[in-house]
């Protein structure tokens, strides 16, 4: 079995380190962009499990991002999950309606943020015991 891919599209160097150090302890192979363009190049040059992307960045926000993938015959479909500060009431929904298949708020909590993104792969990940 192959380790699921997942893209991190994150603007904030502390948020996309953490979760890049989560995912991969949890045993995932990470990939990470600093902003919605560089993201979106990474997305169509190869295959990923899952991409999460925060929605308020530079130069390309998370949902131009999913709406240019979404459009994109060259984009193979894989669960986009949106993991943002955005968490007032409509949020969720615009979210989803501009593409994302999820919707996560941040702050993340650490102990248990590997184990929601595991629901998103539906796989089981073999964890060894004692990640760290």
């Amino acid at each position: 079995m192959t380790t699921p891919q997942i893209l991190v599209i994150e603007d904030d160097d502390a948020s996309r380190l953490l979760v890049a150090y989560l995912l991969e302890a949890a045993g995932y192979t990470v990939h990470v962009a600093e902003n919605g363009a560089v993201g979106l190049e990474l997305a169509l040059a190869q295959p990923h499990d899952l991409i999460l992307c925060d929605l308020q960045m530079p130069i390309m926000n998370g949902y131009q991002v999913a709406q240019t993938l979404r459009s994109h015959p060259k984009w193979q479909r894989v669960p986009l999950v949106a993991v943002t500060a955005f968490s007032m009431p409509g949020d969720r929904e615009k979210a989803l309606e501009m593409g994302f298949d999820d919707h996560l708020s941040k702050p993340i909590t650490p102990e248990t943020f590997a184990q929601q993104i595991q629901g998103f792969l539906g796989v089981a990940t073999g964890r060894s015991h004692g990640v760290g």
